[in-house]
Order: C-alpha cells, then sequence, then structure tokens
C-alpha cells in the first residue's frame, strides 16, 4: 500500500519531467539544437536506466578491441561523484575523489595506453583528445549526450531490470521514455547468464524491438571471474570478507560463495564513497585472519585506505565480457 501511494504521488513529477525531456528531444530531432560533428570517431555507450547496467566492463571491452586494432583512443566522462569541477586529464597525482572511481579504474587499468579524461563540457575534451590525433573516442555513460553527433550508440541494458519493464523517473529510474531506446545502434542485454536458452533470447528481443529502429542488432553478453589480483598484503588467506559497491553484487557474491570460505558480505550503494568509520567497523568485526575480496571498481577505492588495512590481504576480483554465442561486437562499431 505504501509503494502504491509512493508511485501516485511521484507521478505529477514524473510528467512534469517527461514534458522536460519531450521537449529536449524535439529539440535535437528537428535540429534546432544542433548536434557536435567531429573528425574522430565516436562511440557512444550509455542506458536509460539510472544506475548500473554493465556500461564499465562494456567500455573496457571495446577499448581493449580498439587497441588491439592499433588505433589511437581516449575515454571521455563525466567523473560522476567527484569531488572537483572542470577538465581533468588523468594523471599519477588523481584518485577516485578527484577524478570519480570509474575512470580511475580506467586510468590504471590502460595506463600509457589512452588518455582519460573527466569533464562536465564532453564537447571540449573531444576538441582537446582531436589536438592530440586521437582517432577514437568512447563516451562512457553518454546515450544522453546528444549535443555530440556520436558514430555509433551503444545502448545497455541490464538483463535483470530490461529498460522496457521500467518507468519514467520518479515513478521509476528511466532517465528518457523507452521510445529513445530507437536511438540505439546496437542493444545490449547485459549480465546474462552463459546458458541462457534461444528461447529467451527471443522473448527478450521480442519486447525490445517494438522501441528500437529497425534491424537495430540486439546482442547478449555476461561476465566471466578471473582469479583474485592483490590491492596490497599477503597471500590469501582461508576466511574471505567480501565488500562491493556496485548496483548489482549478488552474482559477485556468490562468485565469492562458491569459490572461497566466505564468512560475511558488505554491500554498500552503488558508487558508495567509504568513510574511515565503515573500513573500522569491518575491521573491528573481523580483524584476525581475514582476507577482504572486492571488485574492480572497489579496488580503486580501498587501495585509498591502505593507512587502516595495516596487516589485512585485499584483493580485487576481474570481470571480463563474454558475448553469447561468440558475437563480435567490432563488426558493429565504426570503421
Amino acid at each position: 500500500m505504501i509503494y502504491f501511494l509512493t508511485k501516485v504521488i511521484m507521478f505529477p513529477f514524473s510528467v512534469i519531467y517527461g514534458l522536460i525531456i519531450i521537449i529536449r528531444n524535439i529539440l535535437f530531432d528537428y535540429s534546432i539544437i544542433k548536434s557536435k560533428k567531429f573528425n574522430a570517431k565516436i562511440i557512444s555507450v550509455g542506458n536509460l536506466i539510472m544506475g548500473g547496467s554493465g556500461k564499465t566492463p562494456h567500455v573496457e571491452f571495446i577499448v581493449k578491441l580498439l587497441l588491439d586494432n592499433n588505433l589511437s583512443i581516449s575515454i571521455i566522462s563525466r567523473g560522476y561523484k567527484r569531488d572537483t569541477k572542470g577538465l581533468i586529464s588523468l594523471s599519477e597525482k588523481d584518485n577516485f575523489m578527484t577524478v570519480g572511481d570509474e575512470p580511475m579504474q580506467y586510468f590504471k587499468k590502460f595506463k600509457g595506453k589512452l588518455d582519460v579524461i573527466v569533464s562536465e563540457d564532453r564537447q571540449t575534451a573531444i576538441r582537446i583528445s582531436e589536438k592530440k590525433n586521437i582517432e577514437c573516442v568512447v563516451m562512457d555513460d553518454a546515450f544522453q549526450q546528444r549535443s555530440i553527433d556520436a558514430d555509433c550508440n551503444l545502448l545497455i541494458s541490464s538483463i535483470k531490470r530490461p529498460f522496457y519493464d521500467d518507468r519514467l523517473f520518479p515513478v521509476g529510474r528511466l532517465r528518457e521514455f523507452r521510445c529513445n531506446a530507437n536511438r540505439a545502434d546496437v542493444l545490449i542485454f547485459s549480465g546474462c547468464n552463459i546458458d541462457i536458452t534461444e528461447k529467451q533470447k527471443r522473448n527478450f528481443e521480442s519486447k525490445a524491438k517494438k522501441y528500437l529502429k529497425k534491424n537495430t542488432p540486439i546482442l547478449f553478453s555476461c561476465i566471466s571471474y578471473d582469479k583474485p589480483k592483490k590491492i596490497f598484503g599477503e597471500k590469501i588467506k582461508k576466511n574471505i570478507v567480501a565488500i562491493s559497491s556496485i548496483a548489482y553484487p549478488d552474482d559477485f557474491f556468490k562468485y565469492v560463495d562458491d569459490n572461497f570460505k566466505l564468512i560475511e558480505t558488505y554491500n554498500f550503494p552503488d558508487h558508495y564513497i567509504y568513510r574511515d568509520e565503515d573500513i573500522t567497523k569491518i575491521l573491528k568485526n573481523h580483524r584476525d585472519n581475514i582476507t577482504i575480496l572486492t571488485t574492480e571498481k572497489d579496488a580503486v577505492k580501498l587501495c585509498e585506505y591502505r593507512h587502516l588495512l595495516e596487516g589485512i590481504s585485499v584483493y580485487y576480483i576481474p570481470i571480463n565480457i563474454t558475448f553469447i554465442n561468440k558475437v563480435s561486437i567490432l563488426e558493429y562499431l565504426p570503421k
């Protein structure tokens, strides 16, 4: 009953928000506000739903493909939840507080191989990339960045919460209407089970197609886990404490539970900024003979708390993206 009343109360705000979205999209659709075209190839990776959909590992997957093809690349992000403003080209002096957790993850993973830039003004960031003769720009979380004419719009939708089953904010979590999925050049359902059946795939495809352009490719991806990598500390000990601040942590916790002696989990909200008291509370509950396992996104945050985690082994578990039926996304990217 309370849930229903909350939705009723939020509905007028959803109508107002929806009108703003409609007006904004009309202005771009009819070129009243023009989208900027750039010489560099622009790949936009984004979603319709507020919150996690698996954008980060897909950005990394695409970047690896482009690097394998010897392209010069920059990744551009707004730097969600950072403590700074303006444009920053990431360097060793930065951390997750100055640039955000995801850009910091990109910087550490691809150090020396590409540029990572955070900026509220993505056009300026792209212009800086072009001055460096960057051939391809990957924009993170940019499906709503209509001021930029992307060469390829990749729309990511978590299979656990498909965009077509949600409602416009604040009644639901949609950033814009489901019909706006028609701007996607490729739709990727993320977080699938590796053994998803053809019947299940057809079910997702049939529900999504009504919102897409005709013949828009629909792909399905899943994640796999690698061996833990050390952030700091000694070898992995018997008892494991798992810490996560990602949108959908259940698969991560299940993997840890299936492969290690998991004694406790700590689940924080997506993009959570850890406080000293969070760390000290965990250590107070589990001080002796433990190893902390965390996600790759959390690794760039927990490494800043070495002073509190002295004597504790802290590892993260890398993830990889695999496309079902060995589909190659490279064929859908701009040449």
